[in-house]
């Protein structure tokens, strides 16, 4: 079973990596697509909006038929294809053709991340899976931030870097091989306890997708325009490489930690932890003291941010116990992706980028309130329910 689960990892890490690479990578993908196509702060927004709506609308769609398709079939083919219409953007310099391919692989790719997170949800650790897969996944986009821009965009600017990735998506698209190619059981015939039929549970449910979907749109903005912010610095293009190798190491080490820790504090305290984290990073990317200041807000960033994911998805798993819910997670991420993003290249002024990292503070702080809410309620049921429980 343990070998089992390390396969799993694997497939999924790599799997997410691909799925994930236009938010992980995206920094340097738009930035460099910046400087080569002249694109504006509001451009990048909208290609990083229109892939997030297309990832949002797919997830969703999944809801309703994953039980249909394929799943590792669905998980290659999304990959590959995704990874054709990336290399084709080298070849276009209009914005709004921009604008739709990216929603197409947004389309894409959606499936592919969605269908990993609900393949994680039939192992019996779920969230050493999920902490795991994370871990990889933003590990191989910090690599590839780190060796892109002096190996790749230096000598070939964006058609270099969206050709050798869309290759390097090819290859990690062979790993889908080792997923499984439908659930072990049918949501529809799980569970049905009280709980499950409960609606004001379903209720917080949502409450806690709508809350995801906040919080994604202020962080993920952040990370867009990272390289944005760092270039308006002066910062060299070989500095940027660390300062977003160095901030995905981050996410990695947030995933690591939550797959070794799990709930062994409970739920409540890795918010705490994360939001605290979380605002000092914020903090030094507001003041941007200095490059090392810049770099270390990034990686605290990052770390919070990557960290408390897995704490998020297990309230919703624990309001909702037929596991539907987990598929729309991503998807409230991605629409998080969909309109902060957008907003952000509107808040830019005079190439000033804090207003984009007060935003992401601003939301942190707002979904840490809504799910110390959430856990304490979950909490209050637990300790009024039978043993056996785990523990808030």
């Amino acid at each position: 079973m343990k070998d089992r689960l390390v396969i799993f990892i694997l497939a999924a890490g790599c799997l997410s990596a691909a799925s994930a690479l236009p938010f992980n990578f995206g920094p340097l993908i738009f930035g460099t697509a910046a400087d080569a196509f002249g694109f504006t702060p509001q451009h990048i927004g909208y290609f990083g909006s229109a892939y997030m709506f297309g990832f949002s609308i797919s997830s969703i769609a999944l809801f309703f038929f994953m039980h249909r398709i394929n799943w590792r079939a669905a998980m290659g083919f999304g990959v590959v294809a995704g990874a054709g219409i990336f290399a084709a953007t080298a070849l276009i310099s209009n914005p709004h053709v921009w604008i739709m391919l990216w929603f197409l692989i947004g389309l894409l790719f959606g499936q592919v991340f969605s269908l990993v997170v609900r393949a994680a949800m039939d192992l019996s650790d779920p969230t050493r899976a999920y902490g795991g897969k994370l871990a990889l996944e933003t590990f191989i986009p910090a690599i590839m931030l780190l060796l892109f821009p002096p190996l790749v965009v230096s000598h070939w600017g964006y058609t270099g870097l969206a050709l050798v990735a869309a290759l390097l998506l090819v290859v990690m698209a062979l790993t889908a091989r080792s997923m499984p190619a439908c659930a072990r059981v049918p949501d529809l015939q799980q569970a049905a306890g009280p709980k499950a039929q409960n609606r004001a549970y379903q209720l917080l449910a949502w409450v806690g997708l709508i809350t995801i979907a906040i919080y994604f749109g202020g962080q993920l903005s952040v990370w867009i325009f990272a390289e944005r912010a760092a270039n308006s610095l002066g910062y060299s293009p070989e500095s940027i490489g660390v300062i977003l190798f160095v901030g995905k190491c981050g996410a990695g080490f947030g995933g690591v930690i939550a797959a070794i820790v799990g709930e062994r504090l409970g739920r409540w305290k890795p918010h705490l932890f994360s939001i605290i984290v979380m605002t000092l990073g914020q903090l030094l990317l507001i003041t941007h003291v200095n490059y090392w200041a810049f770099t270390s807000g990034a990686f605290l960033f990052e770390i919070a941010w990557a960290y408390i994911v897995s704490y998020q998805v297990a309230v919703i798993a624990y309001l909702d116990e037929t596991k539907r819910l987990t598929v729309i997670a991503p998807a409230a991420m991605a629409l998080g992706g969909s309109y902060g993003p957008a907003l952000a290249g509107h808040l830019v002024g005079e190439n000033n980028y804090e207003n984009v990292f007060k935003m992401g503070l601003l939301t942190a702080i707002i979904c840490f309130i809504v799910f110390s809410f959430l856990v304490y309620v979950t909490g209050r049921d637990q300790r009024g329910s039978s043993a056996g429980v785990q523990p808030v």
